[in-house]
């Protein structure tokens, strides 16, 4: 292994191994033409939080993948263009729209669980609980380095926007 091996250089070759593993391997990928392994990602996210019962809106994708309004926005469009999901209308609040599965995306997402589940146990293999507990807090830290940095960044930028206005 290197001495001082480039972190994120790393972590783009799993991101790429792993979409790899799902083109050549995934029968729900064949099903699923034309979207982005990070559209697939969505859907796994939306059939889980349909089957514990939860509600999901426009909001909780922007968090829960750390993607901006505007690409959720067009990735939802796209999504319900394919038949895959739709936007229904709440009680309390005519401006949320929760996002519902079809049918159609029932039966891939059925199928698509299985296969992530069978690629997290070769993610998982040959680690301990704590290893992998270790692993995914070290991640978890990694991401909050670019989060804050991304908020000095857009502060100084803001302030900078605010002198020239004087």
């Amino acid at each position: 292994m290197e001495e001082n091996p480039d972190i994120g250089i790393r972590l783009r070759m799993l991101n790429n191994a792993v979409r790899r593993y799902f083109e050549r391997n995934s029968e729900f990928a064949k099903k699923l033409d034309k979207l982005t392994c990070s559209n697939k990602w969505i859907m796994g996210y939306l059939f889980d939080a349909e089957n514990e019962g939860k509600d999901i809106f426009q909001r909780d994708l922007e968090n829960n993948f750390g993607i901006t309004r505007s690409t959720v926005s067009k990735v939802l469009s796209l999504l319900e263009k394919k038949e895959l999901i739709r936007r229904e209308s709440v009680s309390h609040d005519a401006r949320l729209k929760k996002i519902v599965l079809t049918e159609k995306s029932r039966e891939i997402g059925r199928t698509m669980r299985r296969e992530h589940d069978e690629m997290e146990k070769k993610l998982r293999n040959g680690f301990s609980d704590e290893e992998i507990s270790a692993l995914c807090g070290f991640l978890e830290r990694m991401m909050n380095n670019i989060a804050s940095s991304e908020t000095g960044a857009a502060e100084k930028e803001k302030k900078s926007r605010q002198k020239g206005d004087n």
